[in-house]
């Protein structure tokens, strides 16, 4: 019987994650309400306590699971880059870091930090989105590195070529929601043609 109960408990606490996944995505944290995600799950807003002490907790908590999902996501797409060329692999990982739907958390936090800058739960975005960039930057600094011995990369400056590739994503993130996916498609090409040619002259 208890083992059911955890179950039981398991299931809505996911749900529930679920349920705030969709609102946060479309209204970001402010405009997210417990009574929004209740309803969605079939629950009352009180039974949202049972499994989350606040709103904020269950923020964080959604926030670390989509961090883990979206390291695990990246680590399965850089093992199957393991037999391609380093333009392909650089190629690749563009085009991977510029698909919202492969980097939840990147998204959201960055559309949190953009529309309020100055409240606490932010500050704790800034440190996990700083977090993710350190990653991500310590992997293209192997990149680089490679691409330089291979002769394909004739950049010295490798720390400002990764302040580029940071920016192009977060530009490109942005016009995802503001273009249609034929319009987004261009520009995301346009973009990388434009970076592999900045990164190899």
């Amino acid at each position: 019987m208890k083992k059911t109960s955890n179950k039981r408990n398991s299931n809505t606490e996911f749900e529930i994650k679920k349920a705030a996944l969709h609102y946060i995505s479309k209204y970001g944290y402010e405009g997210t309400t417990l009574k929004d995600i209740a309803q969605t799950v079939g629950i009352k807003t009180p039974s949202i306590y049972s499994h989350f002490d606040s709103k904020e907790q269950l923020f964080i908590s959604l926030l670390k699971d989509l961090r883990i999902k979206d390291r695990e996501g990246l680590m399965k797409h850089v093992l199957s880059l393991r037999n391609k060329s380093i333009e392909e692999v650089f190629k690749n990982l563009f085009f991977y870091y510029t698909d919202a739907n492969n980097i939840v958390f990147w998204v959201i936090a960055l559309k949190e930090i953009l529309m309020h800058p100055t409240t606490d739960i932010v500050q704790n975005l800034r440190e996990g989105f700083t977090e993710l960039e350190r990653e991500i930057s310590i992997q293209l600094t192997e990149l680089f590195q490679i691409g330089r011995n291979e002769g394909w990369i004739k950049r010295k400056d490798t720390e400002l070529m990764i302040s580029l590739f940071f920016t192009l994503i977060d530009g490109l993130l942005v016009e995802q929601s503001l273009y249609d996916d034929k319009k987004y498609e261009e520009r995301r090409k346009e973009m990388w043609n434009l970076y592999r040619q900045i990164i190899t002259q």
